[in-house]
């Protein structure tokens, strides 16, 4: 079975787009699916196509397209990545002429708050082709939050949809460090993912005498806001990293924080620190936390400084609670998100 994954970029930067696609990619591989990948920007190690860009603002690419009309016929289904660029349409009409099921990854890009950033620009595209786009696919949500937010626009209620989440890999459980417990945040500098409500958290747990060390890692998206979290001096800011480095920091840290104050289609740091044994402090804005909070795996919170503080406090004063948590964490990642139970639910899906 062979699956195309078309896709604008795979580029380091496009962070968690780039991160989910490829672990869906390896997830297919366990379970026996030859993935491949078309796109404009970035490498991989798996057999990927990439083609030069036209128009960088649209994703445009004529010979994107005529590879995909061309060469659609020899794959069993095609997924498409990102709703408002030229790669997906290319993929749906190639899809549409070969008879070959499509799949449209929306990524959050269907949520109702993702539909009122730039709602005047994302309208006039709606009708000029993203509207077909989704109805003619099969949806592809992260999580059933995901899905019944998405499905709630009026005219999307009746559209096909699957759920699969973003899967993945286990690494092995690494010993606790020594010395003060490490929190761990690994975000983009920007308002929507929470940092600076999560600094000031930090602040008001250092004033009640708590001892701990904090560590972000991300890029620094707004250069303004990245300042404002700067000044404030709550945490060691890591810049950009790898993702090789991402798992040593949450290999090394006491507990993962995810304070996202915007609305998240998943959240694949959440899921990256319950893998790696690790408690995590999930913010309810990542949309597969409250299916994880009522299963006991995360605790679930509000993103505002004081719900953040209650939360990390309970977990810096017990050792013990964060060792029960990141292990019963693990447990639930190990039966739901690993490679090989994402990889044969896709399998059961495309086999259908």
């Amino acid at each position: 079975m062979r699956v195309l994954h078309v896709i604008p970029s795979i580029a380091p930067e496009t962070g968690g787009l780039r991160t989910g696609t490829l672990a869906t990619c390896l997830a297919m591989k366990q379970a026996g699916i030859e993935p491949e990948i078309v796109c404009l920007h970035g490498e991989s190690d798996l057999p990927t196509h990439r083609f030069k860009p036209g128009l960088r603002v649209t994703g445009a690419s004529r010979g994107m397209r005529d590879w995909l009309m061309q060469h659609a016929g020899d794959y069993d289904a095609i997924i498409a990545h990102v709703v408002w660029l030229n790669p997906a349409h290319y993929a749906a009409e190639a899809a549409a002429k070969s008879g070959v099921p499509l799949y449209l990854a929306s990524r959050g890009m269907l949520d109702p708050d993702a539909l009122a950033h730039h709602r005047l620009r994302k309208l006039i595209r709606w009708h000029l082709g993203a509207r077909a786009l989704a109805r003619g696919s099969i949806l592809v949500f992260s999580s059933e939050a995901d899905r019944e937010r998405s499905l709630s626009h009026p005219e999307l209620a009746d559209a096909r949809a699957i759920v699969v989440p973003n899967p993945v890999q286990l690494p092995e459980p690494a010993p606790q460090a020594e010395g003060a417990p490490v929190v761990l945040c690994l975000n983009r500098l920007h308002p929507r993912k929470g940092v600076l409500e999560w600094s000031q958290a930090l602040l008001k747990l250092r004033e009640e005498g708590l001892v701990f060390e904090a560590v972000h890692a991300g890029t620094a998206e707004d250069a303004a806001y990245a300042e404002r979290v700067r000044k404030l001096g709550a945490c060691r800011l890591l810049g950009p990293c790898s993702h090789d480095e991402a798992v040593a920091l949450v290999a090394g840290a006491a507990m993962v924080v995810h304070p996202s104050v915007g609305f998240e289609n998943f959240g694949n740091v959440i899921i990256e620190g319950m893998a790696a044994a690790k408690p995590v402090v999930a913010s309810r804005r990542a949309l597969v936390t409250p299916e994880l909070e009522a299963a006991g795996v995360v605790i679930g919170t509000e993103p505002t400084p004081e719900h953040l503080a209650d939360a990390m406090r309970r977990l810096l004063q017990d050792s013990g609670a964060r060792e029960a948590l990141g292990a019963k964490a693990r447990a639930y990642a190990s039966e739901h998100f690993c490679y090989q139970a994402v990889g044969q639910r896709w399998r059961e899906i495309l086999s259908h």
